[in-house]
């Protein structure tokens, strides 16, 4: 943060130092996840949204099994299977309703 003469913040730097950045879109498959069939496919940044959690921690808990793996779906593209998805988040939710 910059400051003036008389040591006080500038005008705008304490704007600037807490200027939020903008929420990413939410994917429509997450806004309408309750609605896809069991055998559909969604992608990485739904499963993110399912469960609040960053790129890296996917990652991690796919390995660590906390997440169901996902499946390849062609050279470059990821998906995971809705019906793995919600009988992994009803284990969950049970487990922590136990």
């Amino acid at each position: 943060m910059s400051y003036n003469k008389q040591n006080k913040p500038a005008p705008g730097a304490i704007a600037a130092a807490t200027t939020q950045p903008a929420p990413e879109p939410i994917p429509m498959a997450l806004a309408n996840f309750e609605h896809l069939p069991d055998n559909a496919f969604v992608r990485e940044p739904v499963v993110r949204g399912l469960y609040g959690i960053s790129h890296a921690t996917v990652w991690r808990w796919v390995k660590a099994g906390f997440i169901p793996k996902p499946v390849k779906l062609s050279a470059q593209s990821t998906g995971w299977r809705v019906a793995d998805l919600r009988a992994a988040l009803r284990a969950k939710a049970e487990e922590v309703a136990a």
